[in-house]
């Protein structure tokens, strides 16, 4: 059996964290955390070494900009597949986003069925791009 993927999910509302959750709960493939605000990302980063991040922008005590700023610039992770999940629409916060180094961004509300089959994409669209310095 495949060594399952670890997916460490960033999620201030209950009811959004759950239905993140659930969008992974029914695979054999993965193994998820959860976790309320970036400092706690960090913190469970450190730990366990996720292979897949899913971030809120808008969280408390450390929002999703930080965060990922902290995983890519000081921790210096270029590897880890970071996706936001937000309802954050605006153009320059994506952008933002991108140039920070996220691998993808799904927009809330999301469907919970097809979330697993986008996160995965995005993870392997990731894992194939070789980046060469």
């Amino acid at each position: 059996m495949a060594e399952k993927l670890k997916i460490l999910i960033a999620e201030d509302e209950e009811v959004t964290r759950q239905l993140l959750q659930i969008a992974f709960r029914d695979s054999e493939q993965f193994e998820t955390r959860l976790t309320t605000n970036g400092e706690e990302v960090l913190i469970a980063y450190k730990a366990w070494r996720p292979d897949i991040i899913l971030v809120d922008i808008m969280m408390p005590h450390m929002n999703g900009f930080a965060t990922l700023k902290a995983i890519r610039q000081t921790l210096h992770d270029k590897t880890t597949t970071v996706i936001m999940v937000s309802s954050v629409t605006d153009k320059q916060d994506i952008v933002a986003c991108v140039k920070l180094g996220i691998q993808g961004y799904v927009l809330k509300p999301f469907e919970v069925k097809s979330l697993a089959a986008t996160v995965v994409g995005y993870h392997q669209k990731h894992k194939k791009v070789k980046v060469v310095t």
